[in-house]
């Protein structure tokens, strides 16, 4: 009977820890990201709604096309680089509201939060 009661705590853990592990992702409509925004990074960055866009800095700008996924930004530049940009950048969006956002580098491991605002 100790063995039956120890196999099914061992099932409802391992059920446990499988469900914990699971990021929920959220919903945001894309028309809220319409228009420019200047970010704690640095940078500037301005969505178009036929989803293209632009990121810069005083050195100038570089051209992107962007795709909203529930969550998750993602920005291919179409440009010759710029200090610190990669040729394909996913945020991840933690809260969006009216004039705010939070996100933060999908490929940044210490996932430090980037403010973006309009």
């Amino acid at each position: 009977m100790k063995k039956s009661y120890f196999r099914l705590s061992l099932v409802l853990v391992s059920v446990l820890v499988m469900f914990a592990g699971c990021r929920k992702n959220k919903e945001y409509d894309e028309n809220m990201l319409l228009g420019t925004w200047s970010a704690t990074d640095g940078y500037s960055y301005t969505f178009n709604s036929d989803h293209t866009g632009s990121s810069g800095d005083d050195d100038g700008s570089l051209p992107f096309t962007w795709d909203l996924d529930s969550d998750e930004l993602a920005l291919r530049f179409t440009g010759r680089g710029q200090a610190g940009k990669s040729a394909y950048l996913t945020f991840v969006i933690k809260d969006l509201s009216g004039n705010r956002m939070e996100a933060y580098d999908q490929n940044d491991p210490s996932r430090e939060t980037i403010i973006f605002r309009r």
